[in-house]
């Protein structure tokens, strides 16, 4: 009997080693092909097979799947390998913002895209596989002109829910008639950090996960707005991405009733497309003279 056994593992030391990624890998299917490009580090093949599978309309549970593959991926280099895609001459940046905005007694959704140009920009278009209409929405706004003749369009989309994750297109057409287009998929990561109102005069800063260090670190903004005329006008803001504040600098402000917008964003990008998931909570804040 010992001898068999001796022999037995003789036999097993000796057989070729069979790993379980060739034993996965011997089916040839988009999902398992975008197993095999993540662990090879070819990101941009790997978001190819994403969009295929995306575009073949997956169940929730794959759905699901889908999105922790593309989150893992952003561990390598936040997400700049997934395209090689360049923009043309005239196209100089896009950024492209999923934003929660709690407010008391109310959430609201809204989606963002902003697009910095040499050329004058006539339509931005952001809409869910396949041929899905984000909102109704239709202004396109010049945010701002600069000198070096690169002007910023913003068009904003206002929803009833939160942009789901999955599979966008978005696209971008000139005054001459150039357009640029570009596949998107939109993760649905756990925030390594969130705010949350602490008291009437301060929010608090906290953090859930680990963060990502091949990321941008998270962004805190905070707004003050004076409601005028039926317009809000910022009087105040404040950016940080390190020894995030919890109150205002309130030696800097005028008494009065404003409202007070605070917004944690995290960053990451899809090849040259930056990708930002803002949370903002706000709501009415009063500085007396006594403050």
């Amino acid at each position: 009997m010992i001898k068999n056994l001796v022999l037995l593992s003789g036999a097993l030391l000796s057989a070729p080693v069979v790993s379980q990624s060739q034993v996965w890998f011997e089916s040839n299917t988009p999902l398992t092909q975008t197993h095999k490009h993540l662990l090879n580090n070819d990101l941009e093949s790997m978001f190819s097979s994403l969009v295929e599978m995306w575009q073949l309309e997956p169940s929730q549970s794959l759905q699901t799947h889908l999105n922790e593959i593309l989150i893992q991926s952003f561990d390598v280099d936040c997400g700049k390998g997934l395209s090689s895609q360049e923009f043309p001459d005239w196209l100089k940046g896009v950024s492209v913002q999923r934003s929660e905005i709690q407010s008391p007694g109310r959430d609201a959704f809204r989606a963002n895209v902003e697009v910095q140009s040499s050329a004058q920009i006539t339509d931005i278009s952001l809409k869910g596989w396949v041929n899905r209409t984000v909102s109704n929405d239709t202004v396109l706004d010049l945010v701002r002109e600069n000198s070096s003749g690169v002007s910023t369009y913003s068009k904003r989309y206002n929803i009833n829910n939160k942009l789901s994750m999955g599979l966008y297109r978005i696209e971008i057409t000139s005054s001459n008639g150039d357009k640029w287009s570009s596949w998107l998929i939109f993760a649905d990561p756990k925030l390594s950090m969130s705010v949350r109102w602490a008291s009437k005069d301060y929010w608090q800063v906290e953090q859930h996960t680990l963060l990502n260090p091949t990321c941008p670190l998270p962004k805190l903004n905070a707004a003050l707005y004076d409601y005028v005329d039926g317009t809000y006008n910022q009087i105040w803001s404040g950016s940080y991405e390190s020894d995030y504040p919890t109150s205002l600098p309130l030696d800097d402000i005028e008494p009065g009733r404003y409202v007070l917008a605070v917004s944690m964003a995290h960053r990451r990008w899809q090849g040259k497309i930056m990708v930002e998931q803002t949370q903002i909570i706000s709501k009415t804040y009063d500085v007396s003279v006594e403050e």
